[in-house]
């Protein structure tokens, strides 16, 4: 961390972060958050309060994460929709909590989604005068387009804050898209440990418990969901199978679509190819990128405008020196350098995946080549560290400013 912000002597900045959901839950925006605010506390001085809901290993994980300068509480209730009268669920659990918190103190308050955090965070900003930064992942704005109504208060919530962090370029141009002024956003991508995520030789009891020993593995690290492309990228596989009998596919992550894609797979006669390793914890990931010559998440948008905002797998995947393939879609373009650090393919297009894997399969100088420059990219473009110092930047103009006007 650079000497000028912990020497700065502002360590009385105060957060509170509402989110629906924080890790132990699997996914890259949770990833991100932990990375910001966890330098943000144990690094830059910040008090950070964290208000989120329970998920399974809550306990071992905020007894191991939590200090003094980051708590974290779970009393949040995440919506199942986003329909109007979801609304109420998810604010009426929290007035308590909420007063606790604000009572003789002066934070800034970080949505972490739209709804309802940011809903929470417009609502106290006009009651409480309370100022607020919201977060903008690109999928917000493409899901809610898809509604009749909520657009309107997704744009209220936006151009209320006093601060938009946008994850990526692509979330940036769908915020000016809805009329966001481009000053007002501060554009912060997630980052990478390098130290933990490194290329290192792979773990002899995980290549024996696969089945690994001459294999050239192909991974995909991610939620079963289905814009994460698992089924195309199971009919491509089946299509190049014959071509390179060595290839053996392991899929990383839990979710709704595993019956589906196990299915797929007998139905394309590849099951004996394919390992589905079930969820990972956090902490394990780099062992199983380790294990990979290639990383693949042929990622795309679904009819209800569920998109990937950025990929941070394939972040993690090029830190550990694997070329990466990933879907012409959302932000995937900004975190895979393409024909430098990996390729991006029409996520539609079974032939193009294939032919993709094809290049790969076949090429492992070209592997090595796509590996090294991700690697490369990864070290000197994307650190966390200069994240937090970014949104410790953000946050203390708009604490300045608060303060100014008390």
């Amino acid at each position: 961390m650079s000497r000028q912000l912990t020497d700065s002597g502002d360590s009385g900045q105060e957060i509170l972060f509402l989110t629906d959901s924080f890790l132990p839950h699997a996914g890259g925006s949770r990833v991100y958050y932990f990375n910001l605010y966890k330098r943000l506390a144990d690094k830059l001085g910040l008090r950070v309060r964290i208000l989120t809901k329970k998920v399974e290993g809550w306990q071992e994980f905020d007894q191991a994460q939590a200090s003094e300068n980051l708590q974290i509480t779970r009393r949040f209730k995440p919506l199942a929709t986003w329909r109007y009268s979801e609304l109420p669920k998810g604010v009426l659990p929290l007035p308590e909590t909420l007063w606790r918190t604000l009572k003789g103190h002066h934070p800034v308050l970080h949505a972490g989604d739209l709804f309802p955090p940011g809903l929470i965070c417009l609502a106290l900003k006009k009651l409480l005068r309370t100022p607020y930064l919201a977060y903008c992942h690109g999928e917000e704005i493409t899901q809610t387009d898809r509604y009749q109504n909520q657009p309107r208060i997704r744009d209220r919530i936006y151009r209320s804050a006093n601060a938009i962090v946008a994850a990526s370029e692509f979330a940036r141009q769908n915020l000016l898209r809805i009329g966001i002024s481009a000053e007002r956003i501060h554009k912060i991508t997630p980052g990478v440990d390098c130290s933990r995520f490194s290329p290192r030789p792979p773990k002899e009891a995980l290549v024996r418990q696969f089945g690994l020993s001459g294999k050239t593995v192909l991974l995909t690290v991610a939620r079963l969901w289905p814009r994460k492309g698992h089924d195309v990228l199971l009919r491509a596989i089946a299509r190049i199978c014959e071509s390179f009998p060595n290839l053996h596919y392991l899929v990383v992550g839990k979710g709704p679509e595993k019956e589906n894609l196990e299915r797929l797979a007998q139905e394309l006669n590849i099951s004996s190819l394919v390992t589905f390793v079930g969820y990972v914890p956090e902490q394990g990931l780099p062992d199983y990128y380790n294990l990979s010559n290639i990383f693949a998440m042929p990622n795309r948008e679904e009819s209800d405008g569920d998109i990937e905002g950025f990929g941070i797998v394939f972040l993690e995947a090029g830190a550990s020196g694997s070329p990466v393939l990933g879907g012409r879609s959302g932000g995937a373009s900004e975190a895979i350098r393409e024909d430098v650090t990996g390729f991006l393919v029409d996520p539609e297009s079974v032939e193009e995946i294939a032919e993709s894997l094809r290049a790969l399969m076949g090429n492992s100088e070209l592997r090595a080549k796509l590996g090294e420059a991700g690697r490369r990219r990864a070290v000197t473009e994307f650190d966390w560290d200069s994240r937090a110092e970014s949104l410790w930047q953000v946050n203390h103009e708009i604490s300045a400013r608060a303060k100014a006007a008390r």
